[in-house]
């Protein structure tokens, strides 16, 4: 029977050449290194290490089976760090919803911080209009959600709330739109195809209303594959800046709008998730990477 032990123990000594070495890495005494390494010998039948002056040398038969020993043992540990982690944290994986106008560079810098403090936990994010959101955070499938406000800010007693600030967004088109480059007054885009995700069109989107010629899409790859070719769209200006500097779109000039737009973002939650430690601190994380992007330039 071959161990996890005797595993360790050769990828140790195949990796440093020594069995002292290795010792020191799996915390070891040389003695018990050299006799798991012998253990394992004796079950696969040949011989692993030859012995040169004082440096040990893989043979080939050590040589092709180093790989497979390697993914073994660390497929071992990660096991163990995760039967640890699940125990101490009670919970593996979550699942946070977003609305698709949200900054994506809010929701990364909160992914990265979760994962920072909990490497074992699965984070899974899906895009979600708000109806279906809110239902997965009342039956508890999900943890949390970042959504712009509407009108009715409070939508159930079991959902806590809050506010996250404010982010930009503006009118966008392709680079060689048709659309004047020139400030022009809003009434010029009331003939001009409007592009709208489905969850734009449910947050009452300044200017979602204004034009004559409304295509919805399911997403923003759909929108960003249309926009190439005709019409304008709204998108948050953290988003679009990428596409901007990549020359693939660029900002309409609305004479109505030369200041910036804003719209309000809100985290909305279980009331019982407070209850929980792990699940309460991510989604202070949440509102912590909120506070940080409150002082960006997308604000």
């Amino acid at each position: 029977m071959i161990t996890f032990e005797q595993l360790s123990c050769f990828t140790a000594v195949y990796e440093c050449s020594s069995y002292s070495k290795a010792a020191r890495k799996v915390n070891k005494t040389r003695a018990t290194v050299r006799e798991r390494v012998k253990a394992l010998e004796d079950v696969l039948g040949f011989e692993l290490f030859e012995i040169h002056g004082k440096t040990l040398t893989p043979t080939s038969s050590a040589q092709h089976l180093y790989s497979r020993a390697e993914n073994l043992t660390r497929q071992s540990k990660e096991f163990y760090t995760v039967a640890l982690s699940t125990f101490e944290t009670s919970i593996t994986s979550v699942v946070l919803h977003h609305d698709d106008l949200v900054p994506l560079s809010l929701l990364s810098s909160i992914d990265d911080a979760i994962e920072r403090e909990f490497p074992n936990i699965a984070i899974n994010w899906l895009q979600r209009d708000r109806e279906a959101s809110l239902k997965d955070i009342e039956s508890g499938e999900a943890l949390f959600s970042v959504m712009p406000t509407t009108g009715k800010i409070y939508p159930s007693t079991k959902v806590a709330m809050t506010n996250l600030g404010t982010y930009q967004y503006a009118a966008y088109t392709a680079t060689d739109s048709t659309i004047s480059r020139e400030v022009i007054d809003l009434n010029d885009l009331t003939t001009e195809d409007l592009l709208l995700t489905e969850n734009s069109a449910l947050n009452n989107m300044r200017y979602a209303d204004i034009s004559n010629r409304k295509h919805l899409v399911s997403n923003n790859d759909m929108l960003l594959h249309k926009i190439q070719k005709k019409g304008w769209t709204l998108l948050s200006t953290a988003n679009a800046h990428h596409l901007v500097s990549a020359g693939k779109l660029r900002r309409i000039r609305i004479s109505e709008s030369l200041g910036t737009l804003r719209h309000e973002m809100v985290l909305f939650y279980p009331l019982h998730s407070e209850l929980d430690p792990n699940r309460s601190r991510i989604i202070k994380i949440a509102k912590e990477c909120a506070e940080q992007f409150s002082h960006s330039l997308y604000a």
